[in-house]
């Protein structure tokens, strides 16, 4: 079965074939950083589409905020919010490389759990199944998560971001960049600038979907039930963030790295952190199986054939390194790049 495509960014599509297009010199510039992307690392319609959403939907969530602390009036005509989105956008205020990962990363978990799903024909009832354990743990922290969710879902069911989800430096100076578009320097941008203040200090990183999802697999290990069979579970029923939790979790190290060796698993890296998690050459074999060509693995025999091949010291050694300070392993990787 074949998972239906997601809607096409239609109305950029739209634009792109009118003829009221400037055909002018001034997007040279433009036109030839994109000529040469690389076509394998370009954004599909589909994400594209998506991330553009949910970013709108943040931004705008954000303005009312603001606006309704300050209490200042919003424009009438932008409902949707493409006005300020626009104005930010021009301004590069809204080019953050958090921001931007975060919502890359929502719309990857959308388009691989979608397929999963697809792929197993299991219904998503894990959270569900938790919620009734016999851990008083376990049961809070998978309500909290399916509290969470729904927060992180529109009254079409589609993603969105949540201000809790960004980190902390991203949310204040996103913060600060809407109240600017709203206020600039009118009579109301000392309110507008002191209420995108108070808005960060609200920001809440222990209600953040990272922070949810690591509290459930915490409390999941510390009642030993962290095992392959409920990993399993996770991947068949597109439980994708959860998994990549579950597999760091019994790494020792941060969640996103676990996601970039998942969903980003050529060369090696998709069975290195299966080794580094301990797992089973079975378990192995069945993640490669469903999840593999997702990751952008060509040939999954080779990879477990990989998987045979490395060693207990290797692995080690890769979850040793992985568990210091991101700042330290940047700072390492710098200085030996320089002395070749």
């Amino acid at each position: 079965m074949v998972p239906e495509e997601w809607p096409i960014d239609a109305a950029s599509q739209r634009r792109e074939a009118t003829p009221a297009r400037r055909a002018d010199r001034g997007r040279l510039s433009t036109v030839r950083a994109d000529f040469f992307l690389d076509p394998a690392a370009r954004l599909t319609e589909q994400e594209r589409a998506l991330m553009r959403r949910m970013l709108a939907e943040l931004v705008g969530n954000i303005a009312d905020e603001l606006a309704a602390a300050a209490g200042t009036r919003t424009a009438a005509n932008d409902s949707d919010r493409s006005g300020l989105v626009a104005r930010l956008t021009a301004a590069g205020l809204l080019d953050d490389p958090d921001l931007i990962e975060l919502l890359l990363r929502r719309a990857d978990e959308e388009r691989v759990a979608a397929v999963l799903r697809a792929r197993s024909g299991a219904r998503s009832s894990l959270l569900q199944s938790l919620v009734a354990a016999d851990s008083p743990q376990v049961a809070a922290a998978a309500m909290a998560l399916i509290l969470a969710r729904g927060r992180r879902r529109d009254r079409f069911g589609q993603a969105r971001i949540d201000f809790n989800d960004l980190p902390a430096a991203t949310a204040r100076r996103l913060s600060v960049a809407i109240a600017a578009a709203l206020g600039a320097r009118g009579e109301g941008a000392g309110a507008l600038a002191a209420a995108a203040e108070a808005l960060a200090e609200q920001r809440d990183g222990a209600k953040g979907s990272d922070s949810l999802h690591h509290a459930l697999t915490a409390a999941l290990a510390a009642e030993q039930a962290l095992d392959e069979s409920l990993l399993q579970q996770m991947a068949e029923q597109g439980e994708v963030a959860l998994l990549a939790e579950g597999l760091a979790h019994r790494c020792g190290f941060a969640g996103a790295i676990a996601w970039d060796h998942l969903l980003f698993g050529g060369e090696g890296r998709f069975v290195l952190l299966l080794r580094m998690a301990g797992v089973s050459r079975p378990f192995a074999g069945a993640l490669l199986a469903s999840l593999g060509d997702l990751a952008g693995i060509a040939d999954p025999a080779a990879e477990i054939a990989a998987f045979d091949a490395l060693s207990e010291d290797r692995a080690d050694q890769a979850r040793t390194w992985l568990q210091l300070a991101p700042e330290y392993r940047n700072a390492a990787a710098a200085i030996d790049g320089r002395h070749g």
